[in-house]
Protein backbone atom coordinates (compact mmCIF):
# COMPACT_ATOMS: atom_id res chain seq x y z
CA UNK A 1 0.00 0.00 0.00
CA UNK A 2 1.55 3.60 -0.91
CA UNK A 3 1.51 6.56 1.19
CA UNK A 4 -1.22 8.36 -1.25
CA UNK A 5 -3.56 5.53 -0.03
CA UNK A 6 -6.82 7.03 1.10
CA UNK A 7 -7.85 6.85 4.80
CA UNK A 8 -11.31 4.62 4.52
CA UNK A 9 -12.63 4.38 7.81
CA UNK A 10 -15.72 4.64 9.24
CA UNK A 11 -16.59 8.24 11.22
CA UNK A 12 -16.52 8.10 14.98
CA UNK A 13 -20.05 8.39 16.48
CA UNK A 14 -20.21 11.84 18.36
CA UNK A 15 -21.98 10.91 21.32
CA UNK A 16 -21.40 14.30 22.92
CA UNK A 17 -23.42 16.10 20.72
CA UNK A 18 -26.88 17.13 21.95
CA UNK A 19 -29.38 15.25 21.08
CA UNK A 20 -32.63 16.50 20.04
CA UNK A 21 -36.21 16.18 21.60
CA UNK A 22 -36.92 14.02 18.37
CA UNK A 23 -33.77 11.55 18.36
CA UNK A 24 -33.73 11.33 22.29
CA UNK A 25 -37.66 10.25 22.17
CA UNK A 26 -36.81 7.89 19.03
CA UNK A 27 -34.34 5.66 21.54
CA UNK A 28 -37.43 5.16 24.01
CA UNK A 29 -39.93 2.72 23.03
CA UNK A 30 -43.74 3.13 24.92
CA UNK A 31 -44.94 -0.18 26.05
CA UNK A 32 -48.14 -0.79 24.87
CA UNK A 33 -48.89 -4.16 26.57
CA UNK A 34 -46.70 -6.22 28.81
CA UNK A 35 -47.98 -9.19 30.21
CA UNK A 36 -48.14 -12.78 31.42
CA UNK A 37 -51.28 -14.84 30.49
CA UNK A 38 -52.20 -16.60 33.50
CA UNK A 39 -54.10 -19.87 32.01
CA UNK A 40 -50.68 -20.61 29.74
CA UNK A 41 -47.53 -18.52 31.23
CA UNK A 42 -47.41 -16.86 27.79
CA UNK A 43 -45.57 -13.67 28.17
CA UNK A 44 -46.82 -10.97 25.38
CA UNK A 45 -45.21 -7.36 24.80
CA UNK A 46 -45.76 -5.12 22.26
CA UNK A 47 -43.42 -1.75 22.22
CA UNK A 48 -43.66 1.15 19.81
CA UNK A 49 -41.61 3.88 19.19
CA UNK A 50 -42.40 6.89 20.79
CA UNK A 51 -43.68 9.67 18.94
CA UNK A 52 -46.32 12.77 19.36
CA UNK A 53 -49.59 12.13 18.99
CA UNK A 54 -50.65 10.84 15.35
CA UNK A 55 -47.50 11.25 14.08
CA UNK A 56 -46.51 7.69 13.93
CA UNK A 57 -45.76 6.44 10.00
CA UNK A 58 -44.44 3.35 8.21
CA UNK A 59 -40.71 3.97 8.72
CA UNK A 60 -41.44 3.58 12.72
CA UNK A 61 -41.36 0.45 14.25
CA UNK A 62 -43.83 -1.96 16.51
CA UNK A 63 -41.81 -4.92 18.68
CA UNK A 64 -43.94 -7.37 19.03
CA UNK A 65 -42.18 -9.60 21.98
CA UNK A 66 -44.24 -13.72 22.04
CA UNK A 67 -42.35 -15.62 24.37
CA UNK A 68 -39.11 -15.81 22.56
CA UNK A 69 -39.48 -14.65 19.13
CA UNK A 70 -39.73 -10.59 18.40
CA UNK A 71 -41.31 -9.18 15.49
CA UNK A 72 -40.45 -5.89 14.07
CA UNK A 73 -43.19 -5.07 12.39
CA UNK A 74 -44.54 -1.83 10.60
CA UNK A 75 -47.50 -0.67 12.14
CA UNK A 76 -49.78 -1.31 9.35
CA UNK A 77 -48.17 -4.44 9.01
CA UNK A 78 -49.07 -4.61 13.08
CA UNK A 79 -52.75 -3.97 12.48
CA UNK A 80 -52.46 -6.42 9.50
CA UNK A 81 -51.46 -8.80 11.72
CA UNK A 82 -54.05 -8.09 14.57
CA UNK A 83 -56.94 -9.00 11.73
CA UNK A 84 -55.13 -12.23 10.94
CA UNK A 85 -55.34 -13.38 14.02
CA UNK A 86 -58.55 -12.08 14.64
CA UNK A 87 -60.29 -13.66 11.25
CA UNK A 88 -58.52 -16.68 12.28
CA UNK A 89 -59.97 -17.18 16.03
CA UNK A 90 -63.10 -16.29 14.45
CA UNK A 91 -62.91 -19.51 11.99
CA UNK A 92 -61.74 -21.49 14.91
CA UNK A 93 -64.36 -20.74 17.33
CA UNK A 94 -67.16 -21.51 14.54
CA UNK A 95 -65.24 -24.78 14.19
CA UNK A 96 -64.92 -25.36 18.22
CA UNK A 97 -67.24 -23.10 20.24
CA UNK A 98 -66.40 -24.73 23.11
CA UNK A 99 -63.29 -22.46 23.22
CA UNK A 100 -65.48 -19.62 23.99
CA UNK A 101 -65.11 -19.52 27.56
CA UNK A 102 -60.86 -18.26 26.80
CA UNK A 103 -61.78 -15.44 24.72
CA UNK A 104 -64.33 -14.34 27.85
CA UNK A 105 -61.56 -15.19 30.48
CA UNK A 106 -59.37 -12.64 27.70
CA UNK A 107 -61.82 -10.11 28.26
CA UNK A 108 -63.03 -10.28 31.61
CA UNK A 109 -58.88 -9.87 32.56
CA UNK A 110 -58.59 -6.83 30.04
CA UNK A 111 -61.32 -4.79 32.02
CA UNK A 112 -59.81 -6.05 35.58
CA UNK A 113 -56.57 -4.27 34.47
CA UNK A 114 -58.46 -0.70 34.15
Amino acid sequence: MTDDAPNISPSPIDDDQPKTDDQTNRREPITILDMVWPETGLPVSVRVDRRPRDTISEDDAVHLELDFVTLALSPLEFIQLAASLRMSVDALLDQHPGLQRAVIAAFDLRKDDR
